[in-house]
């Protein structure tokens, strides 16, 4: 019973990957501009990263997932380019889909504290899904329960679909500790599906973000480092029948953060949340990091032992953070 409610469950989160819906890193507060473009543009620097990230019950049913990013900032023209590039992979459905985006932020300086970044984005996805690897209803024998080498499912008439994607954003932060950020993607709601005779266009994809820091040694006094910050991260995303929140609690001390973070994913009805740990390293301009996530227990189907395991890297390019000393706040020299 137990296996048959972890496959049901596993089912639920794939087919929300299969069918339109966006794959959502744990790690995005340490790479918001994968939530929100707009965020590449945050801090006027010029960086680079990876994610690699896998979820699963096993590691027959596990979720693998690629993402890098590079965003470069013009500074006497005030805008930043940004390209990102995700690929996806689900082994035991033969399945994978890859993106790659090319992104436009522009600043404008609203007030001496505040900065507005709006952003476009062009991009272009695809999907495939290998049919050997699948068994289709026609290819079953009922009365002998042998199964057909060839289905003639009229999905089988197409195994791989490209199209192309746009979304817009736009934050606004101040240069000591707070942000806000709002993001559209596929606005133009791109085809993706597999069967000619049948639409299954991709729903938008809407989300919100608030970012607050807190400096917890200002005068440099106590046990705390010279540089110890809490940074809150908060974001919320809607796409079609699919909610979900994302909480993050992180603790920048010098050089080494910890961090906290809970993710509530609400799709049809079910309800699965998780609760996860994290931990970062900065070594000069570049930032390690790994989060781990464990499920927490979901509504309608009993708890399952589905987890979450996420490594990144982030390098810094902005010259003059060379010699940061350890001050490694996300609002730092802005």
């Amino acid at each position: 019973m137990k296996n048959n409610n972890n496959y049901i469950l596993l089912m639920l989160l794939i087919s929300a990957s299969i069918f339109g819906q966006d794959y959502i890193f744990k790690n995005q507060n340490k790479v918001m501009g994968s939530m929100n473009p707009s965020f590449y543009g945050f801090g006027d620097t010029s960086k680079a990263g990876l994610i690699y990230s896998t979820e699963g019950f096993n590691a027959k049913s596990k979720i693998d997932n690629k993402f890098g990013f590079a965003n470069v900032y013009f500074d006497e023209s005030e805008f930043s380019l940004a390209f990102d590039a995700n690929l996806l992979q689900i082994d035991l459905l033969g399945y994978s889909a890859s993106s790659a985006n090319l992104h436009y932020i522009y600043k404008t300086t609203l007030t001496n504290e505040w900065v507005f970044n709006p952003s476009v984005s062009v991009g272009f996805g695809s999907r495939k899904i290998d049919f050997s690897s699948n068994v289709f209803e026609d290819q079953i024998h009922v009365l002998t329960g042998v199964i057909a080498g060839v289905s003639n499912d009229p999905i089988n008439n197409s195994n791989n679909v490209n199209f192309l994607d746009i979304g817009a954003g736009l934050s606004f932060h101040n240069s000591k500790n707070l942000f806000f950020g709002m993001n559209l993607k596929h606005i133009n709601r791109p085809e993706t599906s597999f069967n000619s005779e049948v639409s299954n266009k991709k729903d938008m994809f809407m989300s919100v973000q608030a970012g607050y820091e807190y400096d917890m040694n200002p005068y440099t006094q106590g046990m705390l480092p010279d540089y110890s910050y809490l940074f809150l991260y908060n974001t919320f995303s809607k796409q079609g029948a699919k909610t979900r929140f994302d909480l993050y609690q992180e603790a920048i001390l010098g050089n080494v953060s910890f961090g906290i973070n809970e993710h509530f994913n609400n799709y049809n009805g079910f309800s699965v949340s998780q609760f996860g740990t994290s931990l970062s390293v900065f070594v000069e301009e570049i930032e390690f990091g790994v989060n781990y996530s464990l499920e927490m227990g979901t509504k309608n189907i009993p708890r399952a032992a589905y987890n979450t395991f996420e490594i990144y890297v982030v390098f810094d390019f902005n010259p003059f953070k060379k010699n940061k000393r350890g001050n490694n706040s996300r609002f730092y020299d802005m």
